[in-house]
């Protein structure tokens, strides 16, 4: 009995061995789908209906030919494409980047697998995109651009990668890719047309400047006229005041009043020792000069 279960085992092992080198795996291959991954099984008749999602499991037990897993990639992915364009509106070359979000339509898996070879049990999102995506994405793009000039790209970039977007994302439906996002960015403009958009802005700055330097000015010039009708206003009004006084002075000063002024100098020298009385209206008289003289002459002789 026990000489019969030792022989079933090593011929266990043997039949474990051979199948091992014969590449058989007789409990069934463990396999792997990583996030952002979808698998399907590889049979020697084709592949089976189901995909399945990120997991762990293994592959059915095989002798002779196994089931092989092949993963397929289809996580978002961020692509940029170059161009360098000819303008035929311009004649001239310019340079421009489109940047996008593209991932695999799920829809459409079944698809690729059918029509995209894997690379070890693997079918890259790069293959698909240089596949189905980078021909049409190019295309599109040439032609959409080549309608615009160059003043019109650099003046309607947001209305213009609009237009790309909606255009491309028409043109890939029929494809397994699906554009999510997509942006005009990098645009490299002719030498000749930067250098005129750079001596424009200096002329418009160069204008604003001197607008500025006019308004310092004109505020400076209407400061002045200001000060100035404030200076005449004063002037008048000072004119005014001295001939009101002139006016008043003409009016009030008569001949009486110079008499009453007249009385009442006299009368504060004859208060003064020092005087000669001499009536008012012989102070203007050549006799009266002469007397004063003479009176004169006399009390410097005395002393």
């Amino acid at each position: 009995m026990k000489t019969n279960l030792l022989r079933m085992t090593k011929l266990a092992i043997v039949l474990l061995a051979v199948a091992t080198l014969a590449g058989c795996s007789l409990f069934g291959e463990k396999v792997t789908i990583p996030p952002a991954n979808v698998g399907k099984v590889l049979t020697k008749d084709g592949f089976k209906t189901d995909t399945y999602g990120p997991s762990r499991f293994r592959l059915d037990p095989c002798m002779f030919y196994c089931d092989r897993l092949i993963t397929l990639e289809t996580s978002d992915q961020p692509k940029v494409e170059k161009f360098a364009l000819f303008m035929p509106r311009d004649q001239l070359n310019m340079g421009f980047d489109l940047r996008m979000t593209v991932s695999i339509d799920e829809r459409k898996v079944d698809d690729i697998y059918n029509k995209v070879p894997s690379e070890r049990s693997k079918i890259s999102f790069e293959r698909v995109y240089m596949t189905y995506g980078q021909p049409i994405i190019r295309d599109v793009a040439r032609q959409i651009m080549a309608e615009y000039s160059i003043n019109e790209v650099a003046s309607s970039r947001e209305r213009l990668s609009a237009q790309l977007q909606n255009e491309i994302a028409k043109a890939l439906v029929d494809t397994p890719l699906k554009l999510k996002r997509l942006g005009l960015a990098d645009v490299q403009f002719p030498e000749i047309i930067t250098k005129a958009k750079e001596q424009a802005a200096e002329r418009r700055e160069q204008i604003e400047r001197e607008k500025a330097q006019f308004e310092i000015q004109k505020i400076q010039q209407e400061r002045e006229l200001a000060q100035a009708k404030m200076q005449r206003a004063i002037d008048r009004e000072k004119a005014e005041a001295t001939k009101e006084v002139n006016e008043i002075l003409s009016k009030s000063v008569t001949d009486k009043y110079l008499s009453y002024r007249s009385l009442e100098v006299l009368e504060k020298m004859a208060a003064s020792g020092n005087k000669v009385f001499v009536p008012v209206e012989a102070l203007g008289t050549l006799g009266l000069q002469q007397a004063v003289f003479s009176e004169q002459l006399k009390k410097t002789a005395g002393k």
